[in-house]
């Protein structure tokens, strides 16, 4: 539910990331035929990409916490998913991975990093377009 979540959250701001001439890419812990029938069945506008063996999730140093399914916050967010109207499908993917949100620019530069704390944890969107804003205003030639 998370992630369905955290996708549509995105596909709300995209256009607004695309102003900024900016993309925004997905990356899931699941299988290719997989992530095509989750971006199929979302409408998904932007690339989602697959990495089963988490090498892009260590990379960012994301977390992979097994109890913390267990923190009364995945609750809270569990509740906030479901009154808006996210259900639990079928868990496809890593279960316990963790993501988070970045931007990135150009010359390997992080602009901004949340990582997820627990499931459930998402970068707020206006935060995230806040960041991008900046980031894009500070790689503008003058």
């Amino acid at each position: 539910m998370f992630c369905r979540e955290q996708v549509a959250q995105l596909r709300d701001i995209y256009e607004e990331v695309r102003a900024l001439d900016s993309e925004v890419v997905a990356i899931g812990s699941g299988q290719p035929f997989q992530a095509k029938a989750f971006a199929e069945e979302r409408e998904i506008p932007f690339p989602l990409l697959v990495d089963p063996e988490l090498t892009a999730y260590r990379a960012a140093q994301l977390k992979r916490p097994r109890l913390a399914l267990l923190k009364p916050a995945v609750y809270k967010s569990g509740l906030r998913a479901l009154r808006n109207g996210f259900r639990q499908g079928r868990t496809e993917g890593d279960a316990f991975q963790t993501g988070g949100a970045f931007v990135l620019g150009p010359a390997d530069a992080v602009h901004y990093a949340q990582i997820s704390k627990h499931p459930g944890d998402h970068a707020d969107p206006a935060e995230l377009l806040e960041e991008l804003r900046r980031a894009c205003a500070g790689n503008r030639p003058s």
